[in-house]
């Protein structure tokens, strides 16, 4: 890879956003370089009214093999990481993010990797690819949310096991725990995931957006706040269509 290409790319497919994790040659090992080119160009997706939906995917080998701990103990100190990483929480925009988005996996997503794909709301898979949240095996904690979202996916005990144990799984195992929602070949793979996102802009138009925090936010809060919430958010789009 060049020097010069940004270790995140960036580009639309009509109203389609199409991001690519782009290390290969270090696995797409998460990096602060990363992080920030990340937060930056999901901040623009979620204000571009021309977006109404994401797509997440990975260049070379596999999607994501975690957090790259070359950079552990290097400046900033730990004390000034924490604090930009509060200022700028990557995990939290992704999952507030108001439009739809899937996850293209394939090779493996491991740790932060696979961390960042429960955050998204579809995660589809090439068969083989390899799973797993190891940080327990190296005396540390899943650091990008995957103590929360992994039992929001699957049953609660499997969440500890896959936790505590660290040890990998494939996407058929996951399907079947529910964790990854598709399974697709790796030649259909990308183009697979952009049509599936498409049809959903295509059916739902500008309701994407409310359909998602109903469901994302159903866990969350009462069923009596969610039907009045759901009330609420017809009557703003039955607005919307007579305008």
């Amino acid at each position: 890879m060049s020097q010069y290409e940004p270790v995140i790319r960036f580009e639309k497919d009509e109203q389609i956003a199409i991001i690519t994790l782009n290390r290969p040659d270090k696995l797409n090992a998460f990096s602060v370089e990363m992080r920030d080119q990340l937060y930056e160009i999901i901040c623009i997706v979620r204000d571009d009214p021309t977006i109404h939906a994401v797509v997440l995917c990975g260049e070379g080998r596999g999607f994501c093999a975690g957090a790259d701990l070359t950079e552990f103990g290097t400046n900033p100190t730990v004390i000034q990481k924490r604090r930009i990483r509060l200022q700028r929480d990557l995990w939290e925009e992704i999952r507030r993010l108001p439009k739809p988005i899937a996850v293209a996996l394939h090779g493996f997503a491991v740790g932060s990797g696979l961390e960042m794909a429960m955050l998204c709301d579809f995660r589809f898979a090439t068969p083989g690819t390899q799973l797993a949240l190891p940080e327990a095996k190296l005396g540390m904690l899943p650091a990008a949310g995957g103590t929360q979202s992994l039992p929001r996916l699957v049953s609660q005990g499997l969440a500890l096991d896959f936790a505590f144990s660290g040890h990998r799984i494939t996407a058929e195992e996951g399907y079947k725990k529910k964790l990854i929602s598709k399974i697709v070949a790796k030649e259909e793979l990308l183009d697979t995931v952009i049509q599936y996102m498409k049809t959903i802009v295509s059916q739902s138009g500008k309701s994407a957006s409310w359909i998602k925090s109903l469901v994302a936010n159903s866990i969350d809060i009462s069923l009596s706040q969610g039907i009045l919430k759901e009330r609420v958010l017809v009557e703003r789009s039955w607005t919307e269509r007579r305008k």
